[in-house]
């Protein structure tokens, strides 16, 4: 019997391939965090990774600007900040998440909830 995450998993796993969710769900699937976290868990995880995803595109000029950095776009690049902070947050107070083994977290914030500034982008 499959537990309410695995589920999840199975449920986002029938999105077309190459889509996010699709990625989540083999990404999950493959931690086996479908048998540690529950289904709202998993989409706590799945909200913080999806910000995560936002905020990379937003700070490293990823979206339609071309590369560019907009500086009048800074205010949707701190509201997409925030939002993945609040989210994080609540994944992180979860039971599921608390009795992660700290091996177990590791690669779950490398993969799904890295944030990082492409060196081209930091300002000199």
């Amino acid at each position: 019997m499959l537990t309410t995450g695995e589920e999840y998993l199975n449920e986002l796993a029938g999105f077309p391939p190459r889509t996010f969710p699709s990625h989540f769900s083999c990404s999950a699937t493959r931690l086996r965090l479908g048998t540690v976290l529950d289904r709202t868990e998993l989409k706590w995880l799945y909200e913080a990774a999806f910000a995560a995803a936002l905020c990379n595109i937003a700070i490293n000029g990823l979206g339609g600007c071309g590369g560019r950095i907009k500086p009048e776009r800074e205010p949707n690049r701190r509201r997409l900040e925030r939002e993945f902070m609040a989210v994080r947050d609540k994944l992180y107070a979860c039971a599921g998440w608390q009795a992660l083994p700290p091996f177990a977290k590791q690669p779950v914030q490398r993969i799904f909830l890295r944030i990082a500034v492409n060196e081209d982008k930091l300002a000199v």
